[in-house]
């Protein structure tokens, strides 16, 4: 059976679960299922959970959100990765041939499984099920913030991106209660799904840590979050003051120079400020997760576009040049940011939310605002390009300069796309290596109605107040 929202809702009238510790409801619960209500009472009960919406970012039912999806689709629909060759794991997000017949649904589904989980989690601590700990207060926080991050992904996968119509477009259903089987979410606006993005966030801050636990969303993953939220959204005051306190006051610092090549075959980093833990998944033999898709000796899907590359080959002296390997014929354009941890190519951690992204956010959203702060957005450049080259000096900083160490800098990491989309960019996909043809998108800007994806034939059937993005049939 195809899965829908009113699936996932279904299960929680039919499931039960008693949790006792973390491994269990790992190992025990069913991926695509639900905990059942009155299944947390404890402090520890709501831990557990919390583990279980992290779990459930990473994929749900055998379908791989931020495992795969989630990173792969903004890639190779961009300008800087491509898909090999056709019939790759890709090809379908680089030539923008998903309709509502055929539309990937990891992208939907697995997002609407995690907000239901933080939404029973929500209701247990609510209702007042748990007592009111330091611990519980504080899984309230990464469930509102887990939740708002799940909305803000439909958002910007299925809806029209905020700033070409100040969100007056439809975005998706927002759902902050439990809903029974019987529900039929509509879609909200995409201003709405906004406000309720950022309703969340603000209200995590009056419950979540500054505590650092790998591979949980603390105080300052929510507001790295909120800028990033707020840059897509136009906001940039509000951009630029949360950006600007994540890097003066969180206690995260980029990696040096020497060490930024490795790093991404380690399991953390001092610029780590939000990663998906696959280390302590059961995810090792995966065969379609993000590494075995990107590696070479692997399927090997993806690979670096001419442009992107005479872009990175402008300066001899990048670092990031040392992320280059051979893809599978021997062309050195595969961007190795997913090497396996301990040797295992089907495991690596996610950087969900980077230091070095909150630079980059920061300055453009210093640039943008209604008062330009200039010396602050040189000196994020500056911070991002020195140490990429320690070489660099500090230069003035300018959009276009912002845009294009975005590109070096996030590549490969679920950005681009979104990146040209939000602001009404055209990219053009130039070079000798594409296999696009004359049907396919060559060029992307947001008037193509094929840069939203469509919402799943599944979910069109099941429910009849669901109305289909435009042009999809």
């Amino acid at each position: 059976m195809r899965t829908t929202i009113h699936t996932i809702f279904a299960t929680l009238l039919t499931g039960s679960l008693m949790l006792s510790s973390c491994d269990d409801y790992l190992n025990t619960l069913p991926s695509y299922s639900l905990v059942s209500d009155g299944a947390i009472t404890t402090e520890n009960d709501t831990k557990v959970a919390v583990n279980g919406l992290y779990e459930g970012l990473i994929s749900a039912k055998g379908l791989y959100y931020y495992g795969t999806d989630f990173i792969t689709r903004p890639e190779v629909g961009g300008d800087n990765i491509q898909t090999r060759m056709s019939g790759d794991r890709t090809e379908n997000f680089y030539r923008f041939t998903d309709r509502q017949n055929n539309a990937r649904e990891s992208l939907w589904y697995v997002p609407y499984v995690v907000i239901n989980r933080a939404n029973v989690l929500l209701q247990a601590i609510d209702g007042g099920a748990v007592p009111m700990t330091d611990v519980t207060k504080n899984s309230k926080g990464e469930a509102l913030a887990v939740r708002a991050l799940a909305h803000f992904n439909l958002l910007i996968t299925y809806g029209t991106p905020y700033q070409k119509d100040n969100g007056a477009s439809l975005g998706v259903p927002v759902v902050t209660t439990v809903l029974d089987a019987a529900a039929l979410p509509e879609r909200f606006t995409v201003a709405q799904g906004y406000e309720a993005v950022l309703g969340d966030l603000n209200e995590a801050l009056n419950y979540i840590s500054e505590e650092k636990t790998y591979g949980h969303i603390n105080i300052w993953g929510v507001k790295a979050l909120m800028a990033r939220v707020n840059l897509y959204k136009g906001d940039y005051e509000e951009a630029y003051k949360y950006a600007k306190d994540v890097i003066e006051h969180g206690g995260y610092s980029l990696v040096p120079n020497s060490e930024y090549v490795a790093m991404w075959g380690k399991r953390e980093n001092s610029e780590s400020i939000f990663d998906l833990d696959f280390s302590t998944t059961t995810y090792g033999g995966a065969r379609e997760l993000i590494g075995a898709v990107a590696a070479p000796k692997s399927y090997g899907a993806m690979v670096a576009t001419d442009d992107f590359l005479n872009l990175l080959n402008e300066d001899q002296a990048d670092v990031r040049l040392g992320l280059l390997i051979e893809d599978k014929e021997g062309k050195k354009r595969a961007v190795n940011k997913y090497p396996g941890l301990d040797g295992n190519v089907f495991v690596n951690n996610i950087r969900v939310i980077r230091l070095s992204d909150i630079y980059l956010i920061g300055a453009e959203a210093a640039l943008r605002k209604n008062t330009p702060d200039q010396d602050l957005a040189d000196e994020y450049l500056y911070q991002i390009r020195h140490r990429a080259n320690s070489s660099n000096t500090k230069i003035t900083a300018t959009l276009d300069l912002v845009k294009k160490e975005r590109r070096k800098e996030l590549v490969m990491e679920g950005h681009r796309l979104y990146d040209i989309l939000r602001v009404g960019d055209t990219v053009e996909r130039k070079g000798g290596s594409h296999f696009l043809n004359g049907e396919d998108l060559i060029k992307v800007d947001w008037n193509d109605y094929r840069t939203i994806m469509p919402i799943p034939q599944a979910e069109i059937d099941a429910n009849p107040k669901m109305i289909q993005n435009p042009s999809y049939k």
